[in-house]
């Protein structure tokens, strides 16, 4: 199957002409018209570049066990909760925790933007609709995974004929619940173990944005092994990661690093690893490459690597 591949130009910021990855035809620049959902969410996540760098400081500024408490004097349901994750290993233990790192970014959010959703100072959304928009029909059954705030939930709603959106605890399913309440039902699930818990061919399409990253190597391989599962031959799983392909990428992450302090940790796990290595991962998993596309970098408030953007499908 013929890959294409249409990178975006950083610097005019619109899509160019790029080489597919086997040789193949390329294509052409092409103007897509925003499928964004411009309905006014019950909160928001459309952060400012001031409001995105006020956030940016609190999180650099602020110790995590200060941060944390802050969050259980507002929801002290928590506490068990935050007690057990101590015990398996402090501050290491907290940041691998995926329901209090996500709610601990939300509260350091709402101190900036007392209404903001979780993913509100995130970018790169424009390009990973639109090829969700061009592939996948409007009759689908589609799973989003790690929905997260609902910020992309609010996006995909419109797209798609039924939606299940999943993340890791009822907590932050919430928060999905709270943006998502004017949109057409959605079905919501607590997933564990990797997806060991999806059913088997259930889905026409898979759709997770800024997800991928938080696996390492082997968990993505088990990982992207239960999404082909769960799909429908024919099926496509479309994905957004971040990828070190050029020098000019590690570059300014590095930059990034010594402008914001080499000693600041994100409270999230974050791998990064090149493009050729996650097409490894997909195609071993079973999967056909339809499309890679590049995020450009006008979809970003704040410095950011451009996602790159796969779209994959099950073999019939």
């Amino acid at each position: 199957m013929v890959v294409q591949e249409e990178i975006a130009s950083r610097e005019s910021g619109s899509v160019g002409i790029g080489a597919s990855l086997d040789g193949g035809v390329v294509t052409a620049p092409i103007e897509a018209p925003s499928v964004l959902n411009t309905s006014v969410a019950p909160v928001r996540f459309d952060a400012t570049e001031e409001e995105s760098l006020r956030i940016q400081q609190l999180a650099g500024s602020t110790k995590g066990w200060m941060r944390l408490s802050r969050l259980l004097v507002k929801q002290p349901h928590l506490a068990v909760h935050a007690a057990r994750t101590a015990v398996r290993g402090a501050s290491a233990g907290l940041r691998a925790d995926h329901t209090l790192s996500w709610l601990i970014h939300v509260e350091t959010v709402r101190q900036v933007i007392p209404n903001g959703g979780m993913g509100a100072t995130w970018g790169g959304l424009e390009t990973f609709m639109g090829l969700v928009a061009k592939h996948v029909a409007p009759s689908a059954r589609a799973l989003e995974l790690g929905c997260g705030g609902g910020r992309v939930t609010r996006h995909i709603r419109p797209l798609v004929g039924t939606l299940v959106a999943n993340d890791v605890s009822e907590r932050i399913l919430d928060e999905a619940r709270a943006a998502t309440a004017d949109l057409a039902p959605i079905e919501f699930r607590v997933t564990y173990g990797l997806g060991a818990d999806f059913r088997d061919k259930e889905f026409d399409a898979v759709i997770g944005h800024e997800l991928l990253m938080q696996f390492d190597f082997d968990e993505l391989l088990r990982y992207c092994s239960n999404i082909f599962r769960t799909l429908k031959p024919g099926g496509l799983f479309i994905a957004s990661v971040y990828t070190f392909d050029e020098p000019q990428d590690i570059a300014a992450h590095m930059t990034m690093i010594r402008e914001h302090g080499a000693g600041v940790r994100s409270p999230f796990r974050v791998h990064r690893m090149p493009r050729r290595t996650y097409q490894d991962i997909f195609e071993a998993c079973g999967f056909e490459v339809v499309e890679v596309q590049r995020s450009r970098a006008d979809e970003y408030k704040a410095q950011k690597t451009p996602h790159t953007n796969f779209v994959l499908q099950r073999p019939l």
